[in-house]
């Protein structure tokens, strides 16, 4: 699929090479300056939609039979963001007062960025500092100004070193939550990349996938979802 796709645009961006062993552009993602922009609750809005508004309906909907809740952060970068979503999901079963699993899948192209997912000690500054200490029963100091998230929270969240494309399993996810990567493609491929990254959500999940056309998803079927965000939608039942 994924050479399939190249082929078909060849002005696209490198993210939607394929990347294996004998790419020239594998040295770029396994760089350790490349650079991103993360950092543990980076939207507040988006958090606050998972607490108070998704989860609460999934677990009185699909999970109230108590299956687990299987969240997908899709460009997950050094794994701030898969950890907070996983925070976010036991929070508000905490609120429901559910004992649910939680399974977070965090995927990502570049080696060193999963590898400090994988480690898990992070250096908490200004926003990130602020935002650890106000889930600091989340977190553990790992000295000076670095923290660890509790292995209670560690255990729910696995990391995998790939493309959101190749990675795509249909109808495996409640939640799937893709920031800033689809930008990064070709607009054309960008239309590809949506349809495909909603298969892997289950029917009556929900999926946030920014930047993308909301008109287009609205078209399609797919029901907006109210909130702080404003971003969400619900994949309908098939």
């Amino acid at each position: 699929m994924m050479e399939t796709m190249t082929g078909k645009h060849t002005g696209t961006h490198v993210y939607d090479a394929k990347l294996d062993a004998s790419s020239d552009l594998q040295s770029f993602f396994e760089s350790d300056n490349l650079v991103v922009a993360t950092r543990f609750f980076r939207n507040p809005r988006l958090i606050a939609d998972l607490e108070e508004r998704l989860v609460p309906a999934l677990v009185k909907g699909p999970l109230q039979n108590g299956r687990e809740l299987r969240i997908w952060c899709a460009g997950c970068s050094d794994g701030r963001e898969a950890y907070s979503f996983a925070i976010a999901a036991n929070r508000a079963l905490q609120r429901q007062n559910r004992t649910i699993d939680v399974d977070v899948r965090g995927s990502d192209l570049s080696r060193p960025q999963i590898g400090k997912a994988l480690n898990g000690v992070f250096t908490v500054n200004g926003q990130d500092r602020a935002m650890v200490e106000a889930y600091s029963e989340y977190f553990e100091p790992a000295g000076g100004n670095k923290v660890t998230v509790i292995p209670a929270i560690k255990q729910q969240v696995n990391f995998f070193i790939e493309d959101i494309i190749s990675s795509i399993k249909e109808n495996r996810y409640d939640i799937l939550i893709c920031s800033l990567v689809v930008l990064y493609y070709d607009p054309d491929y960008q239309k590809e990349i949506v349809r495909e990254l909603i298969t892997s959500v289950k029917p009556g999940g929900y999926f946030y996938i920014a930047p993308v056309n909301k008109r287009a998803l609205e078209r399609a079927g797919h029901r907006p979802v109210g909130g702080r965000s404003g971003s969400f939608f619900q994949r309908l039942n098939e």
